[in-house]
């Protein structure tokens, strides 16, 4: 099954808002990451004139403004090219503009930096993957990123999403449901299930579903998705009632 782009694309941008914070202050001690994952491959340490261009890119990223950031995730590396972080959110702000190929990149960059330590990048580079429907290595990507942040409701959806884009239902249930237990919160997940149980015929569990993403994101990039799912729904169980 062929995700669409638009469902990857927001597993993507998901990324942006816990990333995109205000920098750490760095004392010269090893560098953990705010969100999702603590990089202990090795001692990860920014410069303060970095972070300060670090933080002022994040902070035009979370307002939407990624052409208006690179400058300054380009500026943090240029001082310090060991910014994994730096890194990480560029390739965020190149995938929300179009650029793939150099998201890719980015996203390639923090994790050769981190040896893989840094989740959130490993998801975002699963997504582009998942895009190219390299479904295995996309599954692989995700699954070392739980095993260094078991706790990512983020991970445990990109995998669900993941499995449900190869038609393994029973399993993207499960992954949906653990990151729900995670974070009650995490509305995609909900379009998710609402998605696997339309697939199952399970129209009162889709309206469910559906309804609870609205709830939570009513204006969300994804809220056509689910207005259609509830109204594909809704006709369903209008019919079995016709014929009860």
């Amino acid at each position: 099954m062929q995700l669409p782009r638009l469902a990857i694309h927001t597993a993507v941008l998901i990324l942006i808002l816990p990333i995109a914070c205000p920098a750490q202050q760095h004392t010269g001690s090893a560098a953990t990451p705010m969100n999702d994952s603590v990089v202990s491959v090795r001692e990860l340490r920014m410069s303060g004139k970095a972070d300060s261009a670090f933080a002022k890119g994040a902070h035009k990223l979370q307002k939407g403004d990624a052409q208006g950031s690179l400058e300054f995730f380009q500026r943090a590396l240029a001082k310090d090219p060991s910014y994994y972080r730096a890194y990480h959110d560029l390739g965020l702000a190149h995938y929300r503009l179009g650029e793939t190929a150099l998201a890719e990149e980015d996203f390639q960059k923090s994790i050769d930096l981190t040896k893989g330590g840094y989740a959130p990048s490993l998801f975002a580079l699963a997504m582009i993957l998942c895009e190219r429907q390299d479904f295995h290595q996309a599954e692989r990507l995700i699954e070392n990123g739980l095993v260094d942040d078991p706790g990512s409701s983020m991970g445990e959806y990109f995998l669900g999403l993941v499995q449900f884009a190869q038609n393994r239902n029973g399993e993207a249930e499960k992954n949906a449901r653990a990151a729900l237990w995670r974070n009650p919160n995490q509305a995609d997940a909900h379009l998710l299930l609402a998605k696997i149980y339309e697939g199952s015929h399970n129209p009162h569990e889709v309206i469910a579903e559906a309804s609870t993403y609205l709830k939570l994101n009513p204006h969300g990039p994804l809220e056509e998705q689910a207005r259609q799912l509830i109204q594909r729904a809704q006709q369903v169980v209008g019919e079995q009632v016709a014929h009860d």
